[in-house]
């Protein structure tokens, strides 16, 4: 809008100079005249280009970008293991997870170092 603005303003330099240098409206010299001519069409010059560039500049906007963030993934799977899967009994004395000794068919805490 400031093009338009510009654009009008130069005109109307432009034109006193111009009507003044054709109907002799005030006692300015005819050098002034010509003077406020040549500047108010140079202003309303710049204005068009400004307006111009203006309409220009704000045209329509492309879309805008999306972007992708990819989520980190771990880098190996925890495998699940017969014995993570099924509840591990602990000792009553200790507290600690016991193992199952296959060749006694008995549980066994370590820590402790007895069967349970």
């Amino acid at each position: 809008m400031q093009g338009v603005a510009i654009l009008i303003v130069g005109a109307i330099i432009s034109g006193f100079g111009y009507a003044d240098m054709e109907y002799y409206i005030t006692e300015i010299p005819l050098e002034i005249d010509l003077a406020l001519y040549y500047i108010g069409s140079l202003i309303s010059f710049i204005g068009f280009v400004y307006l111009i560039y203006g309409i220009i500049a704000k045209g329509p906007l492309p879309p805008p970008k999306t972007v992708y963030v990819p989520t980190p993934t771990p880098a190996y799977a925890p495998v699940a293991t017969p014995q993570s899967q099924a509840q591990v009994p602990r000792c009553p004395t200790c507290g600690q997870p016991l193992e199952f000794i296959q060749q006694y068919n008995r549980w066994y805490c370590r820590t402790c170092q007895k069967y349970v």
